[in-house]
């Protein structure tokens, strides 16, 4: 007599672990059965809040490795959705939200995928922050009632500045490849002096996970924008200042054109939040995302000279 196979038992969940492929395949069975027959592809690990498997030709499921709030707020999926249909950029959007199920607590998403890189895997040319300013300006439109705050960016920049600080005394330690440290006394002023002025611009819809992995590129041309988890209310000066780690000091001009907004103040805002994204991704595991924070920093003068030392 032929025994039916013993049905998968998922193991112990454990923060921010990379589910294995019968893990996967187990979530689909539970919650998008009609997706669950699909052979999985390429992963992509390289993102510290989650990962992602291709599923068939077409699509992606896309796995959270951390807690996030808003996590595909139904309120914030319905405007993407309706706000996308005017955008003239690409995106790429969740067909399926699926619930927590086996003990995996997240959310996850199933979004149609498109041929591209990552911003990081494939560097965009700065003539491309014209147009990643264009999309951006989409996205930031005024907020419609009901719509959820972010969890990180949803509050003033002041509000923001004890974890700054934080990450700057995390940071005293470290050594670029070159030998270079960080110049503390300089962060805090760029920090206190963006702190010091209102607000630039009212907060906004936002993506929510504006990074390097999240923006799209192709042949050194903006290709669009992915992974909408978080997309919500919040500081649409934290996403410009991400923005410019893409290019350098010398795609802030371009990157501002596109978006229609420009002043002393936004820029003093925007430096001061790229500073403190690049003290985050100094400390990264991906080698590429840890030598843009590097190289960024030096650019904004927060470095010492080794050669100097």
């Amino acid at each position: 007599m032929t025994m039916d196979p013993e049905p998968f038992r998922p193991t112990e969940m454990t923060a921010g672990r990379i589910l294995p492929d019968e893990f996967v395949r187990a979530l689909l069975l539970e919650r998008s059965p009609e997706h669950a027959n699909l052979p999985f592809g390429r992963r992509y690990t390289d993102m510290e809040e989650h990962f992602s498997v291709r599923l068939g030709d077409e699509l992606i499921i896309e796995l959270p490795r951390q807690r996030r709030l808003p996590s595909w707020d139904p309120v914030a999926m319905d405007h993407l959705h309706a706000a996308a249909q005017d955008w003239d950029f690409r995106a790429r959007l969740p067909i399926v939200i699926c619930e927590p199920a086996l003990g995996y607590p997240h959310r996850f998403e199933i979004a149609r995928w498109f041929d591209a890189s990552t911003a990081i895997r494939s560097p965009l040319r700065t003539e491309a922050a014209r147009d990643l300013g264009r999309a951006l300006a989409q996205v930031h439109e005024r907020p419609t009632g009901g719509a959820p705050l972010h969890e990180a960016t949803g509050g003033s920049l002041i509000t923001r500045s004890g974890q700054t600080y934080e990450r700057l005394a995390q940071s005293s330690t470290l050594r670029s490849p070159e030998g270079a440290g960080v110049i503390p006394e300089r962060i805090r002023r760029a920090w206190d002096d963006a702190v010091a002025v209102p607000p630039a611009l009212e907060r906004t819809w936002i993506t929510g996970t504006l990074d390097p992995r999240a923006v799209m590129a192709k042949d050194g041309e903006f290709a669009g924008l992915v992974y909408w988890r978080e997309h919500s209310v919040g500081d649409p000066i934290n996403e410009l200042g991400i923005a410019t780690l893409l290019f350098g000091p010398e795609g802030v001009d371009l990157l501002l054109d596109g978006y229609g907004h420009d002043g002393a103040e936004l820029r003093v805002q925007m430096k001061a939040i790229a500073t403190k994204r690049a003290l985050l991704y100094i400390h990264s595991d991906n080698p590429a995302i840890a030598r843009l924070g590097w190289t960024r920093l030096q650019q904004m003068g927060m470095l010492t000279d080794p050669t100097q030392e």
